[in-house]
């Protein structure tokens, strides 16, 4: 645990440094929020409004750090095509869920998940992949890696579309602890045991539109769909409980300095 505790304060500190390396060149720097709606849990057919807050350091040597959500990360490398660095990611608590027998199975945690994220953006194109673990706590200690590209379509000076594309593999212990039902769990919820296990977890699609209003001001729409598969599919009795297809949304305000 102190040892998870340590990378983490690393890979925070890594971000941080990203801010003060730069610090003297000028940054265009950009803070937002809305709302958004996300599944009550992963696997889930109920979904819950979320905020979603957004920031953005962008400093002329290509170094970034961006806030989407609950997702941070900070590129370290001074190139505008080349992306490499931390990242830290929040995921929240399975507890108090609508569907009743996933409820009664045993809370999960909410937890701090870090790792490491590197990409490349060529003309429009972009492409990424990133791994994380469990550092935060003791949710579902294990790791995954996504993989993410697309393409960003600036349509006029005041329009701009994103579109992309992910797959995600996660290890056995993200897998049993999301989608497994333990001998306990089963007594506990009436689900059948089902041992999850490694694998590729989910591919998904992403649009996102952009609106300037104005020098300062601008609006984002996002919207996604993501479909679980393999032991994350409704083999698992948690997701036949819900739903294989998984969506988000979001619709936010962001000002630029």
């Amino acid at each position: 645990m102190k040892l998870r505790k340590r990378i983490f304060e690393g890979l925070m500190l890594l971000a941080a440094l990203c801010l003060i390396a730069p610090a003297v060149q000028a940054a265009d720097i950009s803070v937002g929020g809305g709302i958004g709606f996300a599944p009550d849990y992963e696997g889930s057919k109920d979904y819950k409004a979320v905020p979603v807050p957004a920031a953005d350091v962008k400093f002329g040597n290509g170094m970034f750090m961006k806030l989407f959500g609950l997702n941070l990360r900070a590129n370290l490398l001074p190139s505008k095509m080349w992306q490499l660095g931390p990242v830290v990611n929040f995921r929240g608590e399975r507890n108090d869920v609508e569907n009743d027998a996933v409820d009664d199975m045993t809370k999960v945690d909410a937890t701090a998940e870090a790792g490491i994220f590197g990409g490349f953006v060529y003309n429009k194109w972009f492409a990424s992949l990133e791994i994380l673990s469990d550092t935060g706590g003791d949710a579902h200690e294990g790791w995954y890696s996504k993989v993410k590209g697309g393409y960003n379509w600036v349509i006029d000076k005041s329009w701009a579309l994103s579109i992309g594309a992910s797959a995600t593999y996660a290890d056995d212990d993200y897998m049993q602890t999301y989608f497994g039902v333990s001998g306990k769990d089963s007594r506990r919820s009436g689900l059948d045991r089902y041992d999850a296990e490694a694998g590729i977890k989910d591919v998904g699609i992403n649009l996102g539109l952009n609106k300037i209003i104005n020098e300062s001001w601008s609006a984002k729409g996002i919207v996604s769909f993501t479909q679980l598969l393999g032991d994350a599919s409704d083999d698992s009795p948690v997701v036949d409980e819900g739903s294989e297809g998984q969506f988000f949304g979001a619709v936010m305000a962001v000002y630029s300095f």
